[in-house]
């Protein structure tokens, strides 16, 4: 049975994160040492800056929670508020985190590839296996639906992401536009950052050109000085004011010998509160200014978006987690099913061979008895399979079906209950 336990930005401060934090050059170690726990089969650790959350595979899925916890509190030093799931509800956590709605930003594109990278690094490393493997295959083909049937990673939710969405607006796809970026704090990162995401070019331009050299590296655009900005401006197809006061290139007087030299429209994002960039060179022609009011609603019908695709998202999840029910419980019903199965065959068979005693060897006769035979068995036992495998589904051992069917059919095996299944 899957276990999970761990802690995560929902239940736990950053304090508790950070002293279970594994550098990679400590998972194999971790790797190895949680999976000698008592309890524990097979485990894959998936640990971010938001969480650090253990999977395992467990034959005795209570003796495997105990196992971690205390390993993980006696990594910490003490008590931590660490979750503990098994089965179904365990699998709903690994595709809520795979698909991002465990997120602390939700909808961001990390996570899947974390996911994949932990449970990788776990097989490599021997510590997981085919168990861990399937649970795998499963959470990502519901990652990938809720990402291609959902808008939960499409809508933006940053300044950023609204800043590029209202320039697609005017211009189009920002693929291959010239973006010019007007200084070099937070504001000014994380939106040369998503005009980056858009394949934009990036010209990022400040006072200090050493600080704009280094947001230019991180982005992968150009650095230029302030100064530069009237030049700039005679290309740019974007420009965003990130600084907060406009530079005297963006005065209307200014702005309108530009245009008149471009020829082409220009979108403006003023990031300032008080606003930086003058009202009048927004009422020029060809100009399109967006303030923060205007980024401002952008993001709240992005959020309302997002939200609704999470509605969506949290549908597919809960259609997953019951394939993955069903699943597990025809891998739980298979043993009793398969030992009435071949009780049953067996009792055929031997009337079949009596049969063909008093009626002497005829290989043809043989032939079609046998098939018979088999038919009545599968007919006979067609409908308490399915009964069966539903009443395990629904409540494993611990089923008044499933004590039933052992006693009429005195069959040995029987599925373990959901707190004691592989």
């Amino acid at each position: 049975m899957l276990v999970a336990v761990g802690l995560n930005q929902k239940g736990a401060t950053v304090a508790d994160r950070e002293v279970l934090a594994l550098p990679s050059e400590e998972l194999l170690d971790a790797l190895t040492a949680f999976q000698a726990l008592d309890g524990v089969d097979e485990v894959a650790i998936v640990s971010t800056c938001y969480r650090v959350e253990i999977f395992a595979a467990a034959r005795c899925p209570a003796a495997a929670e105990l196992s971690l916890r205390h390993a993980l509190e006696a990594r910490a030093g003490r008590p931590l508020p660490l979750f503990e799931l098994q089965g179904e509800e365990a699998f709903r956590h690994l595709v809520r985190v795979a698909s991002s709605l465990e997120s602390a930003i939700l909808g961001e594109p990390q996570i899947l590839g974390q996911v994949k990278d932990a449970f990788h690094r776990a097989a490599e490393a021997g510590a997981a296996g085919k168990e861990l493997a399937s649970v795998l295959s499963r959470a990502l083909a519901a990652a990938k639906r809720v990402r291609t049937e959902t808008a939960v990673g499409r809508a933006g939710v940053s300044w950023g992401n609204a800043a590029a969405a209202l320039a697609s607006k005017v211009l189009g796809p920002l693929a291959g536009r010239r973006v010019a970026v007007i200084g070099a704090g937070e504001m000014a990162r994380l939106t040369a950052q998503h005009m980056r995401d858009e394949r934009a070019s990036v010209v990022v331009l400040n006072r200090t050109l050493a600080n704009a050299e280094a947001l230019a590296a991180e982005v992968g655009g150009e650095a230029r000085p302030l100064d530069a900005l009237e030049q700039e401006l005679l290309r740019a197809d974007v420009v965003v004011s990130a600084a907060p006061a406009a530079p005297a290139a963006l005065a209307p007087e200014v702005m309108q010998r530009i245009l008149h030299a471009r020829r082409k429209r220009i979108v403006m994002v003023d990031l300032a509160v008080p606003r930086a960039i003058p009202a009048e060179t927004g009422a020029l022609p060809d100009v399109y200014l967006c303030d923060v009011d205007d980024l401002d609603r952008v993001m709240k019908a992005a959020m309302a978006e997002r939200a609704q695709a999470a509605q969506h998202a949290e549908r597919i999840a809960d259609e997953e987690v019951q394939k993955f029910a069903r699943a597990e419980a025809e891998r739980r019903a298979a043993p009793l099913i398969q030992e009435m199965r071949s009780r049953a065959s067996a009792i055929a068979r031997e009337e079949v061979e009596r049969t063909l005693r008093r009626l002497g060897e005829d290989p043809e006769l043989a032939k079609r008895l046998d098939a018979m035979a088999g038919s009545i068995v599968s007919k006979i036992l067609h409908a308490p399979s399915t009964r069966l495998r539903q009443a395990v589904c629904d409540g494993g051992a611990n089923d008044p079906l499933v004590a039933a069917a052992v006693q009429i059919f005195d069959l040995s095996a029987a599925p373990a209950a959901r707190g004691d299944a592989a």
